[in-house]
Protein backbone atom coordinates (compact mmCIF):
# COMPACT_ATOMS: atom_id res chain seq x y z
CA UNK A 1 0.00 0.00 0.00
CA UNK A 2 2.99 2.31 0.54
CA UNK A 3 3.79 2.11 -3.19
CA UNK A 4 0.24 3.16 -4.02
CA UNK A 5 0.53 6.27 -1.84
CA UNK A 6 3.82 7.25 -3.52
CA UNK A 7 2.43 6.79 -7.01
CA UNK A 8 -0.71 8.79 -6.10
CA UNK A 9 1.48 11.65 -4.87
CA UNK A 10 3.40 11.63 -8.16
CA UNK A 11 0.14 11.74 -10.11
CA UNK A 12 -1.09 14.73 -8.11
CA UNK A 13 2.25 16.53 -8.55
CA UNK A 14 2.26 15.92 -12.27
CA UNK A 15 -1.34 17.11 -12.51
CA UNK A 16 -0.41 20.33 -10.70
CA UNK A 17 2.60 20.78 -12.98
CA UNK A 18 0.36 20.26 -15.98
CA UNK A 19 -1.97 23.07 -14.86
CA UNK A 20 0.93 25.43 -14.19
CA UNK A 21 2.48 24.87 -17.59
CA UNK A 22 -0.84 25.28 -19.34
CA UNK A 23 -1.44 28.58 -17.63
CA UNK A 24 2.10 29.83 -18.17
CA UNK A 25 2.92 28.63 -21.64
CA UNK A 26 -0.18 26.99 -23.10
CA UNK A 27 1.90 24.30 -24.68
CA UNK A 28 -0.59 21.62 -25.74
CA UNK A 29 2.17 19.18 -26.61
CA UNK A 30 3.50 19.26 -23.03
CA UNK A 31 0.02 18.59 -21.68
CA UNK A 32 -0.35 15.63 -24.03
CA UNK A 33 2.97 14.15 -22.87
CA UNK A 34 2.11 14.61 -19.20
CA UNK A 35 -1.30 13.01 -19.72
CA UNK A 36 0.43 10.03 -21.33
CA UNK A 37 2.79 9.74 -18.31
CA UNK A 38 -0.19 9.82 -15.91
CA UNK A 39 -1.86 7.03 -17.91
CA UNK A 40 1.30 4.90 -17.74
CA UNK A 41 1.57 5.45 -13.98
CA UNK A 42 -2.05 4.40 -13.52
CA UNK A 43 -1.38 1.21 -15.43
CA UNK A 44 1.64 0.49 -13.18
CA UNK A 45 -0.51 1.02 -10.07
CA UNK A 46 -3.11 -1.45 -11.40
CA UNK A 47 -0.35 -3.99 -12.10
CA UNK A 48 1.06 -3.63 -8.58
CA UNK A 49 -2.33 -4.12 -6.96
CA UNK A 50 -2.93 -7.23 -9.06
CA UNK A 51 0.26 -8.97 -7.89
CA UNK A 52 -0.28 -11.96 -5.54
CA UNK A 53 0.63 -11.29 -1.92
CA UNK A 54 0.00 -7.52 -2.02
CA UNK A 55 -2.61 -7.80 0.74
CA UNK A 56 -2.44 -6.47 4.25
CA UNK A 57 -2.54 -9.19 6.91
CA UNK A 58 -3.79 -8.50 10.43
CA UNK A 59 -3.83 -10.74 13.49
CA UNK A 60 -6.41 -10.75 16.25
CA UNK A 61 -5.22 -10.87 19.82
CA UNK A 62 -5.69 -14.13 21.72
CA UNK A 63 -6.92 -13.28 25.26
CA UNK A 64 -4.07 -13.22 27.79
CA UNK A 65 -6.28 -15.12 30.22
CA UNK A 66 -8.73 -17.95 29.53
CA UNK A 67 -12.31 -16.76 29.24
CA UNK A 68 -15.67 -18.40 29.72
CA UNK A 69 -15.61 -19.08 25.98
CA UNK A 70 -12.43 -21.18 25.97
CA UNK A 71 -14.14 -24.44 25.04
CA UNK A 72 -14.50 -26.48 21.86
CA UNK A 73 -16.21 -24.40 19.23
CA UNK A 74 -15.23 -21.05 20.78
CA UNK A 75 -11.74 -21.64 22.15
CA UNK A 76 -8.75 -19.28 21.75
CA UNK A 77 -7.75 -21.15 18.61
CA UNK A 78 -11.08 -20.11 17.03
CA UNK A 79 -10.48 -16.44 17.85
CA UNK A 80 -7.76 -16.36 15.22
CA UNK A 81 -8.98 -14.48 12.13
CA UNK A 82 -9.70 -16.18 8.83
CA UNK A 83 -9.05 -14.04 5.75
CA UNK A 84 -10.25 -15.09 2.28
CA UNK A 85 -6.66 -15.59 1.13
CA UNK A 86 -3.43 -16.61 2.82
CA UNK A 87 -2.44 -18.31 6.05
CA UNK A 88 -2.91 -16.59 9.41
CA UNK A 89 -0.60 -17.64 12.23
CA UNK A 90 0.14 -16.99 15.90
CA UNK A 91 3.09 -18.11 17.98
CA UNK A 92 3.56 -19.07 21.64
CA UNK A 93 6.89 -19.64 23.36
CA UNK A 94 8.34 -19.93 26.85
CA UNK A 95 11.57 -20.06 28.82
CA UNK A 96 11.53 -21.97 32.13
CA UNK A 97 13.61 -22.52 35.25
CA UNK A 98 12.70 -25.36 37.62
CA UNK A 99 14.06 -26.39 41.01
CA UNK A 100 13.12 -29.56 42.94
CA UNK A 101 14.01 -30.47 46.51
CA UNK A 102 15.81 -33.75 45.84
CA UNK A 103 17.43 -35.87 43.17
CA UNK A 104 14.88 -38.65 43.35
CA UNK A 105 14.47 -40.02 39.81
CA UNK A 106 11.42 -38.48 38.16
CA UNK A 107 10.28 -38.05 34.60
CA UNK A 108 11.98 -35.17 32.83
CA UNK A 109 9.66 -33.39 30.41
CA UNK A 110 9.85 -30.17 28.37
CA UNK A 111 13.65 -30.20 28.77
CA UNK A 112 13.86 -30.59 32.55
CA UNK A 113 16.62 -33.10 33.33
CA UNK A 114 15.37 -36.11 35.33
CA UNK A 115 17.29 -36.53 38.57
CA UNK A 116 18.49 -32.92 38.44
CA UNK A 117 17.76 -30.44 41.21
CA UNK A 118 17.57 -27.44 38.85
CA UNK A 119 18.03 -26.34 35.25
CA UNK A 120 16.78 -23.99 32.52
CA UNK A 121 14.75 -25.27 29.55
CA UNK A 122 12.67 -23.84 26.74
CA UNK A 123 9.57 -26.02 26.91
CA UNK A 124 7.34 -25.85 23.83
CA UNK A 125 7.50 -23.49 20.86
CA UNK A 126 3.98 -23.50 19.48
CA UNK A 127 2.66 -22.27 16.10
CA UNK A 128 -1.06 -21.94 15.28
CA UNK A 129 -1.94 -21.71 11.61
CA UNK A 130 -5.39 -21.09 10.12
CA UNK A 131 -6.67 -20.52 6.61
CA UNK A 132 -10.19 -19.92 5.37
CA UNK A 133 -11.45 -21.88 2.36
CA UNK A 134 -14.90 -20.32 2.22
CA UNK A 135 -17.49 -18.83 4.57
CA UNK A 136 -18.11 -22.17 6.30
CA UNK A 137 -14.90 -24.14 5.80
CA UNK A 138 -11.42 -23.56 7.15
CA UNK A 139 -8.20 -25.41 7.99
CA UNK A 140 -6.44 -25.27 11.35
CA UNK A 141 -3.07 -26.71 12.36
CA UNK A 142 -0.91 -26.59 15.47
CA UNK A 143 2.79 -27.42 15.13
CA UNK A 144 4.88 -27.75 18.30
CA UNK A 145 8.67 -27.80 18.57
CA UNK A 146 9.36 -29.50 21.90
CA UNK A 147 12.55 -29.81 23.92
CA UNK A 148 13.58 -33.29 25.01
CA UNK A 149 16.58 -34.95 26.63
CA UNK A 150 20.00 -33.28 26.33
CA UNK A 151 18.54 -30.20 24.64
CA UNK A 152 17.26 -32.22 21.71
CA UNK A 153 14.16 -31.04 19.88
CA UNK A 154 11.35 -32.75 18.00
CA UNK A 155 8.39 -31.63 15.94
CA UNK A 156 4.85 -32.72 16.71
CA UNK A 157 1.69 -32.07 14.72
CA UNK A 158 -0.65 -31.48 17.68
CA UNK A 159 -3.67 -30.47 15.60
CA UNK A 160 -4.62 -30.76 11.93
CA UNK A 161 -8.29 -30.06 11.32
CA UNK A 162 -10.58 -29.44 8.39
CA UNK A 163 -13.41 -27.48 10.02
CA UNK A 164 -16.92 -27.10 8.63
CA UNK A 165 -19.40 -24.87 10.48
CA UNK A 166 -22.85 -25.38 8.99
CA UNK A 167 -24.50 -23.25 11.68
CA UNK A 168 -24.51 -22.84 15.48
CA UNK A 169 -26.09 -26.29 15.83
CA UNK A 170 -23.63 -28.24 13.70
CA UNK A 171 -19.87 -27.68 13.70
CA UNK A 172 -17.71 -30.50 12.38
CA UNK A 173 -13.94 -31.08 12.51
CA UNK A 174 -12.02 -33.81 10.66
CA UNK A 175 -8.41 -34.75 11.43
CA UNK A 176 -6.20 -34.78 14.51
CA UNK A 177 -7.87 -33.15 17.51
CA UNK A 178 -7.60 -32.73 21.28
CA UNK A 179 -10.14 -35.11 22.80
CA UNK A 180 -13.06 -33.42 24.53
CA UNK A 181 -12.51 -35.19 27.85
CA UNK A 182 -13.27 -32.41 30.28
CA UNK A 183 -12.90 -28.66 30.07
CA UNK A 184 -9.13 -28.13 30.22
CA UNK A 185 -8.15 -30.30 27.26
CA UNK A 186 -10.70 -28.56 25.02
CA UNK A 187 -10.01 -25.03 26.21
CA UNK A 188 -6.21 -24.79 26.31
CA UNK A 189 -3.75 -25.44 23.52
CA UNK A 190 -0.16 -26.67 23.94
CA UNK A 191 1.30 -23.19 24.43
CA UNK A 192 1.48 -22.21 28.12
CA UNK A 193 0.67 -18.56 27.45
CA UNK A 194 -3.12 -18.87 27.72
CA UNK A 195 -3.15 -20.73 31.05
CA UNK A 196 -2.67 -19.04 34.40
CA UNK A 197 -0.36 -21.63 35.98
CA UNK A 198 3.08 -22.63 34.73
CA UNK A 199 1.92 -26.17 33.92
CA UNK A 200 -1.23 -28.19 33.31
CA UNK A 201 -2.99 -30.08 36.13
CA UNK A 202 -1.45 -33.52 36.64
CA UNK A 203 -4.41 -35.51 35.34
CA UNK A 204 -4.80 -33.17 32.34
CA UNK A 205 -1.16 -33.24 31.26
CA UNK A 206 -0.66 -34.47 27.70
CA UNK A 207 -0.08 -38.22 27.57
CA UNK A 208 3.37 -37.94 25.96
CA UNK A 209 4.42 -35.91 29.03
CA UNK A 210 3.17 -38.45 31.56
CA UNK A 211 -0.52 -37.55 31.72
CA UNK A 212 -3.11 -40.26 32.39
CA UNK A 213 -5.76 -39.43 29.80
CA UNK A 214 -5.91 -40.13 26.05
CA UNK A 215 -5.56 -36.49 25.09
CA UNK A 216 -5.43 -36.77 21.27
CA UNK A 217 -7.03 -38.73 18.45
CA UNK A 218 -7.57 -38.74 14.68
CA UNK A 219 -11.14 -38.84 13.47
CA UNK A 220 -14.25 -36.68 13.61
CA UNK A 221 -15.42 -34.24 16.27
CA UNK A 222 -18.89 -32.69 16.18
CA UNK A 223 -20.30 -30.02 18.46
CA UNK A 224 -23.12 -27.52 18.45
CA UNK A 225 -25.89 -25.74 20.28
CA UNK A 226 -28.93 -27.65 21.52
CA UNK A 227 -32.19 -25.65 21.43
CA UNK A 228 -32.61 -25.03 25.15
CA UNK A 229 -33.45 -21.37 25.62
CA UNK A 230 -31.52 -19.55 28.33
CA UNK A 231 -29.84 -22.78 29.50
CA UNK A 232 -27.34 -22.56 26.62
CA UNK A 233 -26.89 -26.33 26.28
CA UNK A 234 -24.26 -27.69 23.86
CA UNK A 235 -23.45 -31.24 22.79
CA UNK A 236 -20.15 -32.91 21.88
CA UNK A 237 -19.55 -36.15 19.96
CA UNK A 238 -16.20 -37.64 18.89
CA UNK A 239 -15.24 -40.86 17.14
CA UNK A 240 -11.63 -41.55 16.30
CA UNK A 241 -8.48 -43.61 16.59
CA UNK A 242 -5.68 -43.01 19.06
CA UNK A 243 -2.51 -44.74 20.15
CA UNK A 244 -1.44 -43.35 23.51
CA UNK A 245 2.25 -43.80 24.34
CA UNK A 246 2.94 -42.65 27.89
CA UNK A 247 6.35 -42.48 29.62
CA UNK A 248 6.25 -43.63 33.23
CA UNK A 249 6.77 -40.96 35.90
CA UNK A 250 9.29 -42.90 38.02
CA UNK A 251 12.26 -42.17 35.74
CA UNK A 252 12.64 -45.83 34.75
CA UNK A 253 12.66 -44.97 31.06
CA UNK A 254 9.79 -47.38 30.44
CA UNK A 255 7.02 -46.24 28.09
CA UNK A 256 3.55 -47.78 28.05
CA UNK A 257 2.06 -48.25 24.59
CA UNK A 258 -1.66 -48.61 25.18
CA UNK A 259 -2.49 -49.70 21.60
CA UNK A 260 -5.87 -48.03 21.90
CA UNK A 261 -8.74 -49.23 19.78
CA UNK A 262 -11.21 -46.83 18.22
CA UNK A 263 -12.54 -44.44 20.83
CA UNK A 264 -15.90 -42.79 21.37
CA UNK A 265 -16.57 -39.73 23.49
CA UNK A 266 -19.74 -37.74 24.04
CA UNK A 267 -20.80 -35.05 26.44
CA UNK A 268 -22.93 -32.02 27.19
CA UNK A 269 -22.16 -28.63 28.68
CA UNK A 270 -24.35 -25.67 29.59
CA UNK A 271 -23.60 -21.96 29.59
CA UNK A 272 -26.58 -20.37 31.37
CA UNK A 273 -27.47 -16.99 29.96
CA UNK A 274 -28.31 -15.68 33.43
CA UNK A 275 -24.77 -16.27 34.76
CA UNK A 276 -22.25 -15.17 32.11
CA UNK A 277 -18.93 -16.99 32.55
CA UNK A 278 -20.44 -20.10 34.16
CA UNK A 279 -20.08 -23.48 32.41
CA UNK A 280 -21.23 -26.83 33.75
CA UNK A 281 -20.63 -30.04 31.85
CA UNK A 282 -19.57 -33.64 31.69
CA UNK A 283 -18.48 -36.38 29.30
CA UNK A 284 -18.18 -40.14 28.91
CA UNK A 285 -15.27 -41.75 27.04
CA UNK A 286 -14.65 -45.40 26.13
CA UNK A 287 -12.00 -47.42 24.28
CA UNK A 288 -9.90 -50.56 24.72
CA UNK A 289 -6.22 -50.58 25.64
CA UNK A 290 -3.49 -53.21 26.02
CA UNK A 291 -1.13 -54.25 28.76
CA UNK A 292 1.71 -56.76 28.44
CA UNK A 293 1.60 -59.21 31.33
CA UNK A 294 3.73 -62.36 31.47
CA UNK A 295 4.25 -62.11 27.74
CA UNK A 296 0.50 -61.96 27.06
CA UNK A 297 -1.30 -58.98 25.54
CA UNK A 298 -4.18 -58.31 27.93
CA UNK A 299 -7.00 -56.19 26.51
CA UNK A 300 -8.62 -53.79 28.95
CA UNK A 301 -11.85 -51.87 28.64
CA UNK A 302 -11.21 -48.25 29.58
CA UNK A 303 -14.02 -45.85 30.52
CA UNK A 304 -13.54 -42.28 31.72
CA UNK A 305 -16.32 -40.25 33.31
CA UNK A 306 -15.80 -36.51 33.74
CA UNK A 307 -17.75 -33.70 35.37
CA UNK A 308 -16.83 -30.05 35.82
CA UNK A 309 -18.00 -26.66 37.05
CA UNK A 310 -16.12 -23.62 35.73
CA UNK A 311 -16.60 -19.90 36.22
CA UNK A 312 -14.45 -17.31 34.44
CA UNK A 313 -15.56 -13.70 34.67
CA UNK A 314 -15.09 -10.35 36.45
CA UNK A 315 -11.39 -11.13 36.87
CA UNK A 316 -12.12 -14.44 38.65
CA UNK A 317 -11.08 -17.87 37.36
CA UNK A 318 -12.53 -20.90 39.19
CA UNK A 319 -11.86 -24.29 37.55
CA UNK A 320 -13.09 -27.59 39.06
CA UNK A 321 -12.97 -30.98 37.36
CA UNK A 322 -13.39 -34.55 38.58
CA UNK A 323 -12.60 -37.83 36.79
CA UNK A 324 -13.22 -41.51 37.33
CA UNK A 325 -10.94 -43.76 35.25
CA UNK A 326 -12.28 -47.33 35.13
CA UNK A 327 -10.21 -50.30 33.84
CA UNK A 328 -11.80 -53.75 33.42
CA UNK A 329 -9.55 -56.49 31.95
CA UNK A 330 -11.26 -58.88 29.56
CA UNK A 331 -12.05 -62.41 30.84
CA UNK A 332 -11.70 -61.18 34.41
CA UNK A 333 -14.01 -59.98 37.16
CA UNK A 334 -11.47 -57.39 38.31
CA UNK A 335 -12.45 -53.74 38.01
CA UNK A 336 -10.16 -50.83 38.89
CA UNK A 337 -11.70 -47.46 39.70
CA UNK A 338 -9.19 -44.60 39.86
CA UNK A 339 -10.43 -41.13 40.88
CA UNK A 340 -8.70 -37.84 40.07
CA UNK A 341 -9.56 -34.16 40.36
CA UNK A 342 -8.14 -30.66 40.43
CA UNK A 343 -9.46 -27.33 41.65
CA UNK A 344 -7.90 -23.98 40.72
CA UNK A 345 -8.87 -20.46 41.69
CA UNK A 346 -7.30 -17.13 40.77
CA UNK A 347 -8.17 -13.44 40.90
CA UNK A 348 -6.80 -10.65 38.72
CA UNK A 349 -5.59 -7.44 40.39
CA UNK A 350 -4.38 -5.12 37.66
CA UNK A 351 -1.40 -6.87 36.07
CA UNK A 352 -1.13 -9.44 38.90
CA UNK A 353 -3.05 -12.70 39.09
CA UNK A 354 -2.31 -14.83 42.21
CA UNK A 355 -3.58 -18.42 41.99
CA UNK A 356 -4.00 -21.58 44.04
CA UNK A 357 -4.50 -25.15 42.81
CA UNK A 358 -4.99 -28.50 44.50
CA UNK A 359 -4.76 -31.73 42.54
CA UNK A 360 -5.29 -35.41 43.34
CA UNK A 361 -4.73 -38.74 41.55
CA UNK A 362 -5.22 -42.19 43.11
CA UNK A 363 -4.19 -45.02 40.75
CA UNK A 364 -4.06 -48.76 41.42
CA UNK A 365 -0.91 -50.87 41.61
CA UNK A 366 -1.99 -53.55 39.11
CA UNK A 367 -2.71 -51.14 36.28
CA UNK A 368 -0.83 -49.18 33.63
CA UNK A 369 -0.61 -46.35 36.18
CA UNK A 370 1.35 -48.27 38.81
CA UNK A 371 4.10 -45.63 38.56
CA UNK A 372 1.64 -42.94 39.61
CA UNK A 373 -0.19 -44.48 42.59
CA UNK A 374 -1.40 -41.84 45.06
CA UNK A 375 -0.20 -38.30 44.32
CA UNK A 376 -1.75 -35.10 45.56
CA UNK A 377 -0.80 -31.66 46.78
CA UNK A 378 -1.12 -27.88 46.46
CA UNK A 379 0.42 -25.39 44.06
CA UNK A 380 0.32 -21.65 44.49
CA UNK A 381 1.92 -18.74 42.69
CA UNK A 382 1.38 -15.53 40.78
CA UNK A 383 1.26 -14.45 37.16
CA UNK A 384 2.34 -10.94 36.11
CA UNK A 385 1.41 -9.59 32.67
CA UNK A 386 3.86 -6.98 31.43
CA UNK A 387 1.55 -6.35 28.45
CA UNK A 388 -0.66 -8.29 26.08
CA UNK A 389 2.26 -10.35 24.78
CA UNK A 390 4.61 -11.04 27.71
CA UNK A 391 3.94 -12.65 31.11
CA UNK A 392 6.02 -13.97 34.01
CA UNK A 393 4.86 -16.80 36.30
CA UNK A 394 6.24 -18.04 39.62
CA UNK A 395 4.83 -21.27 41.07
CA UNK A 396 5.55 -23.35 44.18
CA UNK A 397 4.49 -27.03 44.28
CA UNK A 398 4.26 -29.60 47.07
CA UNK A 399 3.45 -33.20 46.11
CA UNK A 400 2.71 -36.09 48.45
CA UNK A 401 3.76 -39.39 46.83
CA UNK A 402 2.77 -42.80 48.16
CA UNK A 403 5.84 -44.83 49.13
CA UNK A 404 8.21 -41.94 48.36
CA UNK A 405 9.39 -38.76 50.00
CA UNK A 406 7.35 -35.61 49.44
CA UNK A 407 8.56 -33.50 46.54
CA UNK A 408 8.84 -29.71 46.65
CA UNK A 409 9.39 -27.62 43.55
CA UNK A 410 9.75 -24.09 42.26
CA UNK A 411 8.88 -23.16 38.67
CA UNK A 412 9.52 -19.84 36.97
CA UNK A 413 8.32 -19.17 33.46
CA UNK A 414 8.56 -16.35 30.95
CA UNK A 415 5.74 -16.82 28.44
CA UNK A 416 5.27 -14.85 25.22
CA UNK A 417 2.79 -14.72 22.37
CA UNK A 418 3.49 -13.07 19.01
Amino acid sequence: MGRLHEVTAVILALSGLCSAQNAARGEQETIRLLAQQVKELQEKVAALEARPGNTVTTFAEVPSQPSAETTEGTSPRDLLPHEPEGIQWRGFAEVNYKVVSQREPELGTFGFVPGSTANFYTGDFDLFLTSKINDRTSVLAEVVFGEGDAQSFDVDLELMLLKYNHNDHLKMSFGRYHTGIGYYNRGFQSGRWSQTAADRPMVMEFANDGGLLPTQAIGISVTGLVPSGKLGLNYLFEYGSGDTIRPELDGSGITDDENNGNQINFGFFARPEGVPGLEIGGSFYHDKISRLESGADIRIGQSIVNGYVVYVGHGVEFLNEGFLIRHSPEHSELVFNMPAFYSQISRKFGSLRPFFRYQYVNANVDTLFEDVLLRHGPSFGVRYDFNGNLAFKTQLDHTFRKGQADLNGLQMQLAVTF
